[in-house]
């Protein structure tokens, strides 16, 4: 049995323990064998006692004593210098087994200085450094290891996605490259190669790169489309059109190339086509509208960022109306879009014909509502919903939610209250929980409101045992909490849990923010209140908390400056 030799010509500590550990597992060696396996691997003898401390270390890692373990290995080091490195490795993995990732470092790094041409080491300290969130150093740790072992192309995948967790795609990218010219087939690799020359907006090497996937793994629906994607960002709408019309071919009744072609069309301001293939694709589902009333929302979606969609949208609507004129949902889709552009007036007569098709219709009825509240019409609005109650009265409890909605809207939060109570105390009637959940909340502000703060609190309580992961819910009551000065632990989770879900809610970020200077967490209240403030959302509150922040840390002119800014809202 031969064992591997340091390139001291010493047989390594590190083997050593492994070989003692083995004797513990198996019994003793005999002096023959134990004499054939030192002879055969090293030249210069270690020290017994040096061999015999190592071993009972390892072998104090191995029960778990890892403190233990540290105290003796600690005194090795002095007395074998050349072994140092295993040493030092050791003592890291025992600080690691006690969760102290910091000293697991520190001797980590020593390992490897000491032994740079150990890829185990390299490796091992690659996963520590990982795991503190220093992805550019991993990254090194891997390049080192693959430098060591060049036939392992592992260590180069994960030295490439560690640059991409760093945020260096260009590094990433030239890794993935390399291991590429090894295997040119690499499906995982294209893939995020393909990703990157994407992020990194490298559209014409995206091509290249798409077609060899596409080569490897076969044909499909999202690839082909991607490629089409690249051909209109690189200026070959031609191209583009083939290969979205080819998908249309193989699928018609797929939508998602039918958004692209439409989009085409669109972007290229071709407006008689795109009505044409609207057309085309709504004849494919002409026993139902509801695919081409879909479609149609999801361009409507796109108006929010982009205006260049807003015209289209309209055409879309219009033609829709025209082909389909005793549907409903076309036209309260249309006045939803209308109160989207501010048009509540226009939304206000699309509701009505919506209504003169299908009476029956509950969204129309809400959202004519919504409209009357919008224009200040409470008189119409109130009326809407008694005809509501009159014309559905299976809808009671979802039209009681709304007129519980629209008084606390009206300045009146007490009759709000008495409706949305009628609702909370038939919960158990009610099957639909995003219901109760609207009730619940609407209810907890109407109590805010009135300054029923426990009552508030409860109802949002419920909202939470409907639905865990309602952000609003968590931050309301979290700030309900800090307001009072009371469970201010529980009110930490819940802004914690809240601003996780909606990292850039600066709300939020306030409600944090205050739950952390009501415990005295002045550092951190700062610098949560500044995220807030620098979301633009303007509200004198949030401005207000972070001036009395700033005058807990003693910064009087940024204070000043913050209550300045309080009284400038007020005058507006």
């Amino acid at each position: 049995m031969r064992f591997p030799i340091c390139q001291t010509g010493r047989l390594c500590l590190q083997v050593f323990a492994l070989l003692a550990f083995a004797v513990m597992q198996t019994g003793t060696l005999s002096g023959k064998e134990m004499q054939g396996a030192r002879g055969n691997a090293f030249h210069a003898e270690v020290p017994d006692s040096s061999m015999r401390a190592f071993a009972h270390g390892s072998f104090l890692v191995m029960k778990g004593d890892y403190w233990g373990a540290i105290e003796v290995f600690r005194k090795i080091v002095p007395q074998s210098p050349e072994d140092a490195a295993a040493v030092r490795y050791s003592m890291s993995m025992a600080f690691s087994g006690l969760s102290v990732p910091d000293s697991a470092r520190v001797h980590g790094e020593a390992a490897v200085r000491l032994d740079p041409r150990n890829m185990h080491y390299a490796r091992y300290l690659a996963v520590i450094v990982h795991d503190m969130q220093d992805y550019k150093r991993a990254a090194e740790l891997y390049g080192q290891a693959a430098l060591i072992d060049p036939d392992r192309p592992d260590m180069l995948y994960a030295q490439a996605l560690e640059y991409v967790a760093a945020q260096q795609p260009v590094e990433a990218l030239e890794v993935f490259g390399r291991l590429l010219k090894r295997d040119p087939l690499d499906e995982k690799v294209l893939s995020q190669s393909l990703w990157l020359q994407i992020a990194l907006k490298r559209y014409t090497d995206a091509i290249v790169t798409l077609r060899q996937l596409i080569g490897v793994v076969g044909s499909n629906q999202k690839l082909e489309l991607t490629l089409g994607e690249l051909y209109e960002q690189t200026g070959q709408p031609e191209k583009a059109l083939e290969t979205i019309r080819a998908i249309i071919a193989a699928d018609r009744n797929a939508v998602p190339p039918w958004v692209a072609l439409l989009d085409h069309y669109i972007r290229s301001g071709n407006r008689e086509a795109l009505i044409r293939e609207y057309r085309a694709f709504d004849k494919l589902s002409s026993e139902d509208v509801g695919s081409s009333i879909e479609l149609t929302r999801l361009f409507a979606a796109r108006t929010e960022s982009d205006s260049l969609y807003v015209e289209p949208v309209y055409s879309m609507l219009d033609d829709l109306a025209v082909h389909h004129p005793r549907e409903s949902r076309i036209h309260v889709l249309k006045g939803v879009f209308e109160m989207t552009r501010n048009q509540s007036a226009r939304a206000v007569e699309s509701f009505k014909t919506a209504l003169l098709l299908d009476a029956r219709n509950i969204d129309a009825w809400e959202n004519l509502v919504m409209a009357y509240l919008d224009r200040k019409d409470k008189r119409m609005a109130f009326s809407s919903i008694a005809r509501a109650k009159l014309a559905l009265p299976r809808e009671v409890p979802r039209m009681k939610v709304l007129e519980g909605y629209l008084l606390l809207h009206t300045g009146s939060p007490a009759m709000a209250a008495g409706v949305l109570e009628s609702v909370v105390g038939t919960r158990h009637r009610i099957k639909d929980h995003d219901l109760l959940i609207r009730a619940n909340v609407t209810l907890a502000m109407a109590y805010d409101q009135l300054g029923r703060r426990k009552r508030s609190g409860e109802a949002y309580a419920r909202v939470l045992e409907l639905d865990p992961h309602n952000s609003m819910a968590m931050n309301n009551l979290a700030y309900l909490y800090a307001d009072e000065g009371i469970l201010l632990q529980k009110a930490l989770r819940l802004s914690r849990n809240a601003v996780m879900l909606d990292p850039e809610n600066g709300v939020f970020l306030d409600t944090l923010g205050w739950v952390n200077y009501r415990l005295g967490s002045y550092a951190a209240a700062r610098d949560f209140l500044e995220k807030a403030v620098a979301t633009g959302i303007g509200e004198p509150e949030i401005y207000n908390h972070l001036g009395t922040v700033y005058q807990k840390l003693g910064e009087a002119d940024k204070a000043k400056e913050m209550f300045d800014k309080v009284r400038e809202s007020k005058k507006r």
